[in-house]
């Protein structure tokens, strides 16, 4: 039986939710900067059995409102994501899913029924093979992002963590061109790689500011997400 990775409840993984967030290990994309490198091997160890998080949403359906379902990438797993999904609609839950934008056809597939996609914006469409190691991905990207700008702008965002190895304000115009006025755009420090004094944090948080004020001039809605 398969495992999977779960947060009980979550307040900054779905806008204006409550959720728990189920954890798929095993992704296509190899950034440097991931968080979630060891997945497999924590829900390995300490990992969830699905009837075992059903058993807990239904006891905490007075708290919890919504899952996100995240990775990895959750794309990789279709018939697994569509049951999930299937699962916890059914059980009377709005769906959220994390995605690398990688496998389109499983968003428009999973559209009718998701409540919210977020999808990572990691760099600029010409430099995305060389931070996934994928052989023309950047059009698998524009075509996840534009099955995304097709859905009402309250049910997705675009997500870009703030590593300046891969993102810099050239990258931020060239993705901005991308997103409409209405789209919400949400940027986040890079954390847990790079070690820096208090001074140098203190000009990385000056720069953060500069690259949001810089992405709205492409939509109106900008978010930090600290």
């Amino acid at each position: 039986m398969r495992k999977y990775g779960f947060l009980k409840h979550s307040l900054v993984d779905y806008p204006g939710e409550v959720c728990s967030v189920v954890f798929l290990p095993g992704c296509n994309f190899h950034c440097p900067y991931c968080h979630n490198k060891l997945l497999g091997q924590e829900i390995a160890q300490n990992g969830w059995f699905l009837k075992d998080i059903v058993r807990y949403l239904q006891e905490a359906k007075r708290m919890i409102t919504a899952v996100c379902i995240t990775g990895g990438e959750p794309t990789l797993f279709p018939e697994t994501l569509v049951f999930l999904v299937e699962t916890f609609k059914g059980m009377g839950f709005k769906v959220k899913i994390d995605t690398n934008g990688s496998h389109p056809q499983q968003i428009e597939t999973l559209s009718p029924v998701v409540d919210y996609f977020a999808m990572d914006l990691k760099t600029s469409l010409k430099r995305y093979q060389e931070i996934t190691k994928i052989e023309a991905i950047d059009k698998v990207i524009l075509d996840a992002m534009q099955l995304l700008l097709q859905r009402n702008p309250n049910s997705f965002e675009f997500r870009t963590t703030l590593d300046w190895n891969f993102v810099d304000e050239g990258v931020v115009e060239k993705l901005g061109l991308l997103v409409r006025k209405n789209t919400r755009w949400f940027f986040q420090r890079c954390r847990g790689v790079y070690a820096l004094s208090q001074e140098a944090y203190a000009d990385e948080t000056q720069r953060i500011k500069n690259v949001c004020k810089l992405a709205k001039k492409y939509t109106n809605f900008v978010f930090l997400r600290e």
